[in-house]
């Protein structure tokens, strides 16, 4: 089973510090894709998607502990052998924090306004 484990951490004391890292984190990642189309030339609409799933991918790895996956698995077992110590595998644990929330919603957002470029709701540059 890939997520074994999803713990809900309550890593925040109120709601409104969640909303506040939330807007604060939405607002980084889209002053960091409207500096990068700048630098590369690119409409903000047209890299806004693959910013938010980078982010996406970035925060879900930062976000977690532990694996479930094979090479993982062989590690530990290998670490178990030659050392003779008892090792207990680390599950996969996600932390839903205000970062991958908002990491989440940006890629959300985008991949609405990717539709409408793709389906030419939003006009090509002339």
């Amino acid at each position: 089973m890939l997520f074994s484990t999803i713990h809900l951490l309550p890593l925040y004391h109120n709601k409104s510090s969640f909303q506040l890292i939330f807007v604060i984190t939405l607002l980084i990642e889209a002053g960091l894709t409207y500096a990068c189309s700048s630098f590369l030339s690119i409409r903000f609409i047209e890299l806004m998607f693959f910013s938010g799933l980078l982010f996406s991918v970035l925060t879900f790895w930062f976000s977690s502990s532990g694996s479930n996956s094979i090479h993982s698995h062989y590690k530990t077992h290998s670490m178990r052998l030659m050392s003779g110590a008892t090792i207990e595998h680390n599950p996969f644990r996600l932390r839903w924090t205000a970062y991958f929330f908002a990491s989440l919603s940006f890629t959300g957002m985008v991949l609405i306004f990717f539709v409408l470029l793709l389906t030419d709701v939003i006009p090509p540059v002339s």
